[in-house]
């Protein structure tokens, strides 16, 4: 009589901290132009971002690759924590606790991009199975790392669902939402987008947009912003100091690397007054999207020239001056991106934060959210022939 044996299959993760000591297996399993091939990765690495380091896992089924995953490490730091938004007593505590326990963040995910992806896996693989294996892969560089909490962003729809269902602890991030807008592709400038809202948000565009014509605009090529990346930076901390947590904080080599490393496909452009740069504006350009990156500008300037809302009116403008389909404008201020028409697509990010006891902190806090998170949804600034 025969006995069927079914074969255990050997599996390993490999890991790595840096793409020099990345294999050509890592290059050669990964498509041509994905996030995750040694090239891209680097440029990350080089940006010198302050307390942030990396981990590449490679997971190989019988000698053979099945899923790569890249990991950051956030040292999470008291300034991450703004001391001038926060009371004293938390500011300390918040102190004390990071100089002590020295926690660590592991960020599945690129912590400063959105529109990257930082998992692969192999197409003969089911979501069941890539699941289980990016969860041992979770479960290795936690312990390689000595984290705290990883946090999960933009987890492929395909897995979501089992971390829900299998992984109780991982908690799905409330109100984790992209705001996002549907460009028509009848507008040819930026005057068809104010001919398409109601009367009451076109007459509050005309009156943001007026000043915004007294100032010069300048699109940066690569010497431009190397040449300005210090002013860059200024502008930028000038928002962070607005921000109450700031989970990680740019190098002011981050943007210029991105734009030598990638010259066409990231835009840079200066606002200036008087010859003075009191603004700048990034963003990606994608095949079928305008995606907003990083923005700066001058806080003292914003209430003469309304900066902020006129760097949302020039995504728009630049959305349909690329012919793009959807401009995408990102995470935050969800209820000024409401107000001039975009919608929002809600994304997956999971939190696992291995100390049971914050943990369930964590969890009540969400729980406890305001009624009113929800208040923006209410905008509708189009007419009823212009709803996308």
């Amino acid at each position: 009589m025969k006995h069927c044996k079914k074969r255990l299959r050997s599996v390993e993760v490999l890991h790595y901290s840096n793409s020099n000591e990345l294999p050509d297996t890592w290059n050669n399993f990964l498509p041509e132009r994905h996030f995750l091939q040694s090239e891209h990765l680097k440029v990350t690495e080089q940006s010198s971002i302050p307390d942030l380091s990396f981990i590449y896992l490679l997971v190989v089924e019988d000698g053979v690759p099945k899923l790569a995953a890249g990991f950051q490490i956030l040292q999470l730091k008291a300034n991450h924590v703004n001391s001038k938004m926060v009371q004293p007593i938390q500011h300390f505590g918040w102190k004390m606790y990071t100089t002590v326990v020295r926690p660590k963040l592991l960020i599945g995910g690129h912590l400063f991009r959105h529109d990257v992806r930082s998992l692969y896996f192999s197409n003969d693989l089911s979501d069941f199975n890539a699941y289980k294996l990016y969860h041992k892969a979770i479960d290795l560089a936690l312990s390689h790392t000595c984290a705290s909490a990883v946090l999960i962003k933009d987890m492929p729809e395909p897995l979501a669902k089992y971390f829900t269902n299998y992984q109780p602890q991982y908690m799905m991030l409330r109100n984790d939402i992209s705001m996002e807008m549907v460009i028509d592709s009848d507008w040819q400038s930026i005057d068809d987008y104010e001919t398409a809202l109601k009367h009451k948000y076109a007459q509050r565009f005309r009156k943001i947009r007026a000043p915004w014509e007294q100032l010069s605009i300048k699109e940066f090529d690569v010497e431009d912003t190397e040449q300005h990346s210090s002013a860059i930076y200024d502008l930028y901390t000038q928002v962070t100091e607005h921000q109450q947590v700031r989970i990680g904080l740019l190098s002011e080599d981050f943007i210029p690397q991105l734009k030598k490393a990638y010259p066409e496909q990231l835009k840079v452009w200066g606002i200036y007054s008087e010859g003075e740069l009191i603004g700048f504006f990034s963003a990606w350009l994608k095949e079928n999207a305008f995606d907003m990156f990083y923005i700066g500008f001058d806080y003292e300037k914003n209430r003469t020239y309304s900066l902020y809302f006129n760097i949302l009116f020039f995504a728009i403008e630049q959305s349909i001056k690329h012919k793009k389909p959807k401009l995408i404008l990102g995470r935050t201020a969800l209820d000024a991106k409401a107000r001039i028409g975009c919608k929002p697509n809600y994304l997956s990010t999971f939190l696992y934060i291995r100390n049971r006891f914050i943990r369930q902190r964590v969890v009540q806090a969400q729980k406890n959210t305001s009624d009113k998170e929800g208040a923006w949804e209410s905008r509708h600034p189009f007419g009823k022939q212009n709803k996308k």
